[in-house]
């Protein structure tokens, strides 16, 4: 059984998005290398481009995000920023084993090959390409030696059926092998599990260094995205959350109801250790988004107050929408900051 891992044994740097995936610099060489038909195959299915964005500080991990390929369904529907749905990340995941197999296998290939060598030659069947030299010419039997024969052949018939059963719970035994195999592999670094760690809610178990470096950058499973514990985030601390109300105003799909302002404003200042780049200069910014002033948009606004408190509305980094560096950027929570166009501009 792997070590449990408690909330309070590792720091939490959030912001980065739930689009980003955790691999093994290897795999990543691997699959841009020899495996570019994979990715350009995985990008037709999921209409999902991946892109390394950070490489680890000693080479052993790297960072991928997933973004929409420029017009896909996807991009066509505006999902340009947002995390990815989990069935998505599993079948990234999915490509990254499958390409830890196929690197495992080609290391191997030159001493299995020399090691399978004779029993392939003596399996290889009669006829054309055949390893093995013509049999012999048989002599005409006579009609007893044709029955005696037919008997002894229904005899090796008989011997040869519990051969296939036990070759068929061979073949079962070696499967659980390998479903044993993938439950000690690592699903951030690819690799055979060191120090294992098992997390408590999900049973989700990685390297214990592996899992370390995900929390850093946010607390939550790396498979299934389960939080644990207390998410704090990187949003600057300086920044303000004021909230106003119009009743007089009112939002599409919303009659009836009033409409709350929510006014985020930041000073200009500069990075800290928990952000990409410490001691760069960022510049303020003011924000402003909407909710209608109903149950459910108060209900939401006390979750963003939370949210708020606990840093994660905003994080600095690289605009999605203008391209800058060094910004304050929204997170993955998304807001409505026009009061136009109903639910689908969440954002201009």
């Amino acid at each position: 059984m792997g070590s449990q891992v408690s909330s309070d044994e590792m720091s939490v740097r959030a912001g980065q998005g739930s689009d980003e995936v955790l691999v093994s610099q290897a795999v990543w060489d691997y699959l841009a290398a020899a495996g570019r038909p994979w990715l350009v195959d995985f990008e037709d299915k999921q209409g999902l481009s991946a892109d390394i964005i950070r490489r680890g500080e000693r080479g052993g991990c790297c960072a991928v995000r997933l973004s929409p390929v420029e017009g896909s369904s996807r991009a066509r529907a505006g999902m340009m920023e947002g995390p990815v749905s989990p069935v998505t990340r599993k079948a990234f995941i999915d490509l990254c084993r499958c390409a830890r197999k196929e690197m495992t296998k080609q290391e191997a290939a030159p001493k299995r090959k020399r090691s399978l060598l004779p029993c392939m030659t003596a399996m290889e069947p009669d006829g054309e390409g055949s390893l093995l030299p013509p049999p012999p010419p048989q002599p005409r039997r006579s009609q007893r030696q044709q029955q005696k024969y037919r008997k002894n052949a229904d005899m090796d018939t008989c011997v040869v059926l519990p051969m296939q059963h036990e070759a068929a719970a061979r073949t079962g035994a070696e499967l659980a092998i390998t479903r044993e195999e993938e439950s000690t592999v690592c699903s951030i670094c690819m690799g055979e599990i060191v120090e294992k760690t098992t997390l408590d809610k999900c049973g989700h178990s990685f390297c214990r260094s592996c899992l370390e470096q995900a929390f850093q950058v946010k607390k939550a499973c790396p498979v299934c995205r389960l939080v644990y514990g207390q998410l704090i985030g990187n949003q600057p601390a300086s920044g303000t959350m004021m909230v106003e109300r119009d009743p007089d105003l009112e939002l599409p799909g919303h009659e009836g109801y009033g409409c709350i302002c929510i006014i985020y404003s930041f000073p200009p200042g500069l990075q800290a250790q928990e952000h990409p780049n410490p001691g760069v200069r960022y510049p303020g910014t003011d924000r402003v988004a909407y909710l209608p002033d109903s149950p459910e948009g108060n209900r939401v606004l006390r979750m963003l107050r939370r949210a708020f408190e606990q840093r994660l509305i905003f994080t600095i980094g690289t605009s999605m929408t203008t391209g800058m560096h060094n910004v304050i950027t929204w997170n993955d929570i998304h807001h409505k900051t026009s009061i136009w166009g109903g639910p689908r501009w969440y954002a201009v």
